[in-house]
């Protein structure tokens, strides 16, 4: 006997659904467990996150996707006729899979990180004080690797807390955030990452999380850029020259945001060069980390922004464009890595895919690029003056 959804464990959706939507077809997946509805509405903003709510009582999670829809007329048989209904918005409900029990560790995973990672970042930072240079405004090392510390720890906690309170506004499950200890003496830090415990409800909301962490620590990283500008020391053209001919000295490619905050502080001086400051160049590594991550490539923040301004079919070929640009930018390590994974692991979707992403929303993705473009680091070749 043929299995149906009357006599399966979607026997109690069927009527949840359709006393929100008009229904067209139905079909039950055995082999892959989950039951779609092929609905006539194509306003679906308002009803979903009802649907989603009250499905979420009984165990079952919905997505609606706008696509091609397969209706078997004759299912009994194996040469069964199919009609293609292209571009239905259709609603497929699953079950909510179990969560394993996990045995806690006494001290969590993610505690263990931040502590290796701000270790790292304390004798990176002990490292870039121990200098004339360094010690010009601040004497004491030690002092200045702790406000070094303080301040990348702090502009990349801050990033990593945005996320966390609009995924909390938003009641979406997540981990606390990874650090990644990264390699003293070049970048103590690779950031950090969340993983997310359940799926986006709609594309607004994975616009938002995508865009609160950027911003938040953009903030952060402006104050700290400032600061750290202030307690940089000037030298002298040929000075700098001299030490550069001795190794002693090695240039960075600076972006235009921080180009802004040294003209603030009055650090842009004809025929004079700037040493960063261990702070002004943990500012550096915020400015340069925000652009990456506002790059719209794969899951990276900007990938988010992306795939909720265009869709999962244009998300693939913008992820292309983003790794050239993280190619252009001189990140090519992390280029090969958003190339790699973006083949293994697909982007997240969010449930209702459906309903577009608002006006206001679609105005601010634009402006997140300007943003990424302002805190990439731009070669010398290309602004001499900088």
């Amino acid at each position: 006997m043929a299995t149906t959804f009357l006599n399966s464990d979607y026997s109690r959706v069927v009527p949840i659904v359709s006393s929100f939507f008009t229904l067209k077809d139905i079909q039950l997946n055995v082999r892959e467990d989950y039951i779609e509805f092929l609905v006539a509405d194509t306003d679906i903003k308002d009803k979903f996150p009802i649907l989603l709510k009250e499905l979420s009582k009984i165990g079952m999670v919905p997505t609606a996707r706008r696509q091609k829809y397969f209706s078997r007329l004759m299912p009994a048989l194996s040469s069964a006729i199919r009609l293609q209904i292209e571009d239905g918005v259709v609603i497929a409900v699953f079950k909510v899979p179990k969560q394993k029990i996990r045995a806690k560790r006494k001290l969590p995973l993610h505690l263990i990180f931040f502590a290796i990672a701000v270790t790292f970042v304390f004798y990176d930072g002990f490292m870039r004080s121990n200098s004339i240079f360094a010690k010009t405004y601040v004497s004491d090392p030690v002092l200045l690797a702790g406000a070094y510390t303080i301040s990348l720890m702090g502009i990349l906690g801050i990033h990593e807390l945005g996320h966390m309170i609009a995924l909390k506004y938003y009641n979406i499950k997540a981990s606390w955030p990874y650090f990644i200890p990264g390699v003293p003496g070049f970048i103590p830090t690779f950031g950090a990452l969340i993983t997310q415990q359940s799926n986006m409800p709609n594309k607004n909301v994975m616009f938002d999380v995508g865009f609160a962490g950027p911003i938040a620590g953009l903030i952060i990283t402006v104050i700290v850029s400032i600061y750290g500008s202030t307690i940089s020391t000037l030298i002298p053209l040929d000075e700098y020259q001299r030490l550069s001919e001795e190794d002693r000295l090695f240039s960075f490619n600076t972006c235009l945001l921080m180009i802004a905050t040294l003209h603030m502080t009055d650090k842009v001086v004809e025929n004079m060069v700037l040493v960063m400051s261990p702070l002004l160049f943990a500012a550096w590594i915020g400015f340069a980390l925000t652009s990456i991550n506002l790059v719209p490539a794969w899951q990276l923040d900007g990938g988010h922004l992306a795939r909720a301004m265009f869709g999962e079919r244009w998300h693939r070929i913008i992820t292309y464009a983003g790794i050239g640009a993280l190619f252009l930018m001189g990140f090519w390590p992390m280029a090969i890595l958003v190339l790699i994974l973006s083949q293994r692991i697909p982007s997240n979707a969010p449930l209702d895919d459906v309903t577009s992403l608002s006006q206001r929303r679609k105005m601010l993705f634009f402006i997140t690029l300007g943003i990424a473009i302002v805190t990439a680091p731009i070669p010398s070749s290309i602004l001499p003056w900088a």
